[in-house]
């Protein structure tokens, strides 16, 4: 397991999201972080928009990190989206996004924050695995290639 995996739960994991557009995706992020962490989902729409707002969090290849500092936030916290239909996103290479990892953390969590964003952009830089999550079948899959992966090494999904 990696520090990916203390983060996250396959609940916390939408696959194929019928969303249109960012405010939709922040949304049903918000919802399923409301559910499960009793964030309001508010909140989490505010924190993800306004980040937006000074600058998209598009890498490239299809991908995001949308994230943002939210205050009263106790620890960090993160839901992973693959949308039905890729979605305008406004990344450096124009295309749209796909694949999201939605990253929430306390205000002052600057080092957990900038490690984390770290450690998901390299993750997303290996094209192996992005096609193994293209590929993923179900929350608890998709869950399982985040947790596990290594760097170069990635192991195969069972």
């Amino acid at each position: 397991m990696n520090s990916l995996a203390q983060l996250l739960t396959s609940k916390e994991v939408l696959l194929d999201l019928d969303v249109r557009d960012q405010v939709a995706l922040f949304d049903a992020v918000g919802q399923l972080l409301q559910k499960h962490h009793g964030l309001p989902a508010a909140t989490v729409v505010d924190g993800l928009g306004a980040r937006e707002q000074l600058g998209s969090t598009g890498l490239g290849e299809g991908v995001a990190i949308p994230h943002a500092r939210i205050e009263g936030l106790l620890e960090a916290r993160a839901a992973v989206v693959r949308v039905n239909v890729p979605i305008a996103f406004d990344a450096p290479d124009g295309k749209p996004v796909a694949y999201f990892f939605v990253l929430l953390v306390p205000v002052q969590a600057t080092e957990q924050h900038l490690q984390i964003l770290t450690n998901v952009a390299q993750l997303f830089a290996d094209e192996q695995f992005r096609q193994q999550i293209d590929m993923a079948k179900s929350q608890d899959e998709m869950y399982w290639l985040f947790s596990t992966w290594t760097g170069s090494d990635l192991r195969k999904a069972a």
